[in-house]
């Protein structure tokens, strides 16, 4: 089971008591609160979510969030659990695609039903954004040069890659690396810069990549995402042992 982090934001402080209390549900690994727009805002920008849960109390405000979540980069197509006032506030708030609406009064037991739906969605947005580390070259084409770098992380969505220049292109670039693979593959894509920091290091988002190779591209991440997964219950497993033997 992944491993997904929620944020929980709302006004009322009963609401974070309720929702954690509903967090046994498996899968989640933790939560974050956040009690106003802005401060909710300013962690959205900051952090990537698996699902936000939703306190609709102040509608306003509740869309000011949601208007946020479905413009930026990186919690745009995460689940949202709506928690409700009434039904008249539902058109309002689904038109931000908040699929899981709660009704209050709310309980843990409803909190809980409604995540158990939610957690596919969850996961399949846990799979989509998480990055794995990898250690592969990298070609990146820039007009009619050429750069070699290597690759740090992959996702389904972007990369991360170090460069051996110190020059830092911009930008859509053209970007080919090997599938570490039996039989090799190539994958040739376009991807575009969305950041860069001073460690040489920079992310790019997958723009394009031709269907075959995006579907040689997607069976490599699961293999990588049931190799992290052995990793983590192997790392659990050792951590229950070691406790167990523990004086």
């Amino acid at each position: 089971m992944d491993r997904l982090e929620v944020l929980i934001f709302g006004p009322d402080p009963n609401l974070f008591r309720i929702v954690r209390s509903a967090l046994e549900v498996p899968g989640i690994a933790g939560c974050h609160f956040a009690t106003d727009p802005a401060q909710a805002i300013e962690v959205l920008a900051r952090r990537h979510f698996d699902g936000i849960i939703l306190d609709c109390e102040v509608v306003a405000s509740a869309e000011q969030v949601l208007s946020k979540i479905r413009k930026g980069p990186s919690n745009r197509q995460s689940p949202v659990v709506a928690i409700l006032d009434s039904q008249t506030a539902r058109p309002a708030i689904q038109k931000y695609a908040a699929v899981f609406t709660v009704l209050k009064p709310v309980s843990a037991a409803t909190i809980k039903k409604q995540l158990n739906k939610a957690l596919d969605a969850m996961q399949e947005e846990y799979r989509r954004y998480f990055r794995y580390s990898v250690t592969l070259e990298l070609l990146i084409g820039a007009g009619e040069n050429t750069l070699t770098a290597e690759l740090i992380n992959v996702s389904a969505e972007g990369m991360a890659v170090r460069l051996s220049r110190s020059r830092r292109p911009e930008g859509m670039l053209n970007l080919t690396f090997d599938l570490p693979s039996i039989d090799p593959y190539r994958i040739e894509a376009i991807g575009e810069v969305v950041w860069t920091d001073a460690q040489g290091r920079m992310g790019i988002k997958l723009s394009h990549m031709p269907l075959e190779a995006r579907q040689r591209y997607t069976a490599w991440l699961n293999i990588l995402h049931s190799q992290h997964e052995l990793r983590r219950l192997n790392e659990e497993a050792n951590a229950t042992r070691l406790a167990d033997v523990s004086p």
